[in-house]
């Protein structure tokens, strides 16, 4: 396995979170530190950042009804900079700056679980209705036979076509056409999130990612009239269920990494072989069941990291940045006074382990 060398930073704590209700939004400059969007069972909303090594809050909206999904969108080839909640049969679209632009009720009897955004086009799922609109009017409906755990559709400006997929506790990937299913994809286990593999599907835009409640994970490619499977991470340490999926270069290789967020708080890394095959990379368990992962820039400008949420809330991000500059005060996220004592604390971990008398008065 190739070392990576991860640090974890604390950031904040929200609410209880479902999967998929944490995203980064794009940098405005390259490398430069993006803002975080997350949504909570509070119904709060709220957009945070770095700025001058303190979080920032740049907006948080008032308690509401439970969220369930948070996407981000825009117009088609512009940056996706927009915020999406759903909660119950209602959609919300905020800016960036928080100013809210958008109030839909779908009039599902379902509450929405799942949802997907493509220019003017929404996709939402209850646990077994599939809607579609197209600037708040509807196009599409379907009826699954079984519940749906997630959905996504590929990427129009690659396949140049609508392709939703939905996945089914019935161990089927369900490939649509406006209303009806085109096609069936069986795999191993009971699918619990989707993601498009490199994050628009690869060269083709057909590559589909998918995890399991029991653990796998797996790639196909979705044809237009069948599919390809391509290759499958097996769960022989019977590792907790697969909630979040993220592509990320934080290897530095030039290629998105593969980034698993469990349910027993496992968060993975795999970087890819000649052959294109996962190769495992890295490896933190938090010790609580993952919510989302998301790979970007976040603590400080120039340095990647994971972000990672939680099931009860706590966000924190394991960083490329080296350890040492983190207990800089003018890096670290805490005041001078409590990096002065994490600094002196470590000395004298290391004189006691060195058998050598701490000469600092503060440990006497």
């Amino acid at each position: 396995m190739m070392e990576i060398n991860l640090n974890r930073v604390d950031y904040l704590q929200v609410g209880v979170t479902s999967p998929k209700t944490t995203k980064l939004l794009p940098a405005l400059e390259e490398k430069g530190c993006q803002r975080v969007a997350v949504a909570d069972h509070y119904g709060v909303v709220q957009c945070f950042g770095t700025k001058k090594n303190e979080i920032q809050t740049f907006f948080k909206t008032l308690p509401g009804p439970k969220i369930m999904r948070l996407e981000l969108g825009g117009a088609i080839g512009t940056a996706k900079d927009k915020i999406f909640v759903a909660s119950g049969g209602e959609v919300k679209g905020y800016t960036r700056k928080g100013k809210q632009f958008l109030r839909f009720d779908t009039n599902m009897t379902e509450a929405i679980k799942s949802m997907h955004i493509s220019g003017n086009d929404l996709f939402v799922c209850g646990n077994f209705i599939f809607n579609h609109y197209y600037e708040c009017q509807d196009q599409n409906y379907y009826l699954s036979v079984d519940s749906i755990n997630d959905m996504i559709c590929l990427d129009m400006d690659k396949v140049g076509t609508i392709v939703p997929i939905l996945a089914c506790q019935d161990r089927i990937l369900r490939v649509l056409k406006e209303s009806n299913c085109l096609y069936e994809i069986e795999i191993a286990g009971p699918p619990s999130t989707l993601a498009l593999y490199q994050n628009d599907g690869g060269d083709t835009g057909e590559d589909l990612l998918y995890g399991t409640t029991d653990g796998k994970v797996g790639l196909v490619s979705v044809g237009r009239a069948a599919c390809t499977h391509r290759w499958e991470i097996p769960n022989n340490k019977k590792h907790g269920g697969i909630l979040s999926i993220d592509n990320y270069d934080i290897t530095g290789d030039g290629i998105k990494d593969l980034i698993i967020g469990r349910s027993d708080g496992l968060i993975e890394v795999y970087g890819y072989d000649e052959a294109e095959n996962p190769v495992p990379r890295f490896t933190y368990n938090c010790g609580e069941s993952v919510t989302s992962v998301n790979g970007g820039v976040v603590g400080s400008a120039g340095y990647d990291e994971l972000l990672i949420t939680t099931y009860t809330g706590w966000i924190f991000g394991l960083s490329s940045e080296p350890a040492d500059k983190r207990l800089d005060p003018n890096y670290l996220l805490i005041s001078e006074d409590a990096a002065q004592k994490i600094y002196k604390l470590r000395i004298c971990i290391r004189t006691f382990y060195e058998a050598k008398p701490c000469t600092l008065s503060s440990c006497t």
